[in-house]
């Protein structure tokens, strides 16, 4: 049941902030300092600034061409890399751990970076936008290219839901990769791909990591002598 309760956990605390968002932000950032709080308890944390520097600079050098807004955008685009590279990583470790191995190679996940895209070329669509009071720019795109990006998507994300099922018909199905990803594609369907609050979305996404890297199944309600 704390399994269950953990896998589930990270898209509700995803979809409560994200709706906090926008209604009323300040709940939101409470809800974020909470996570965060959690995550620090861990006392695990690993900063890696050699990570942050490349994101920066870039930032730094197109806001400097182009305005604060462009340097947002450059950012924007950083984390949502940087978020589906690591929710990717995520899928393949549970897969391997399943004992899927071809389930975690880059082919078989290659449609977990459809859904990413299709939310990018939205966003970049209807740029500009505002995050947290500042302004988010990405290039224009016509509308030709999201609606591109969100039929590869569909047919990606069909494909992918059609060999599961057929996994679970034969009772092969890796529930824990499977559920992980069918999470991945809801989030930044959610986050970018539905919803035009660009900062709603960041608020979502936020949180789904907040939540990965303080588990539920990780804490206890019960003193330990």
């Amino acid at each position: 049941m704390n399994d269950r309760l953990s896998d589930v956990a990270p898209l509700f605390a995803a979809l409560s902030v994200g709706a906090a968002a926008m209604l009323w932000p300040p709940l939101a950032l409470l809800l974020l300092a909470m996570l965060g709080a959690r995550v620090l308890m861990r006392g695990d944390i690993k900063i890696d600034l050699a990570q942050l520097a490349g994101p920066a600079l870039a930032a730094l050098v197109v806001g400097a061409f182009v305005g604060v807004a462009g340097a947002i955008g450059v950012l924007f685009i950083w984390r949502l890399f940087a978020d589906t590279r690591w929710s990717v990583m995520e899928a393949a470790r549970l897969a391997m751990r399943a004992g899927r191995p071809a389930d975690a190679s880059a082919k078989a996940l290659a449609h977990a970076w459809t859904t990413p895209l299709y939310g990018l070329a939205l966003v970049a669509f209807t740029a500009p936008h505002m995050v947290a009071g500042l302004p988010l720019d990405l290039p224009h795109v016509p509308v030709w290219v999201p609606v591109a990006v969100g039929v590869i998507a569909v047919g990606a994300v069909f494909d992918w839901g059609l060999r599961r099922a057929a996994d679970w018909r034969l009772g092969e199905l890796a529930t824990a990769p499977a559920l992980h990803l069918l999470t991945h594609h809801a989030i930044f369907l959610v986050a970018y791909g539905l919803t035009l609050d660009v900062s709603a979305g960041i608020a979502a996404m936020a949180a789904w990591r907040l939540a990965h890297a303080a588990p539920l199944r990780q804490l206890s309600f019960t003193a330990v002598p």
